[in-house]
């Protein structure tokens, strides 16, 4: 049995344009789309980078090009319990 999916605060994610890089559990993607966060077909148009992979030129790119923050999929779901967006130390 599956444990429920959290409730998101609604509009938790309003100011996040999100661009994923690499594989992205389906449920972090679902909580930022009910957080009312925009997913961006292009990293240079997003807010946050979000990505397990540290490692990836695309990763990499948006961190010394972009300057983007470089969150892991953690960071939503821990932002999800804690009600609240969590400061970027979370950041890579």
């Amino acid at each position: 049995m599956s444990e429920p999916a959290p409730e998101v605060p609604e509009e938790l994610f309003r100011e996040v344009k999100y661009y994923a890089v690499g594989d992205i559990d389906p449920q972090v993607i679902q909580l930022l789309k009910a957080g009312k966060a925009k997913e961006v077909s292009y990293n240079a148009l997003a807010s946050h980078i979000i990505s397990e992979d540290g490692d990836n030129p695309e990763v990499g790119e948006a961190r010394e090009v972009f300057d983007l923050p470089v969150v892991k999929p953690s960071w939503v779901t821990l932002s999800v319990q804690c009600g609240a967006l969590l400061p970027y130390p979370f950041v890579r």
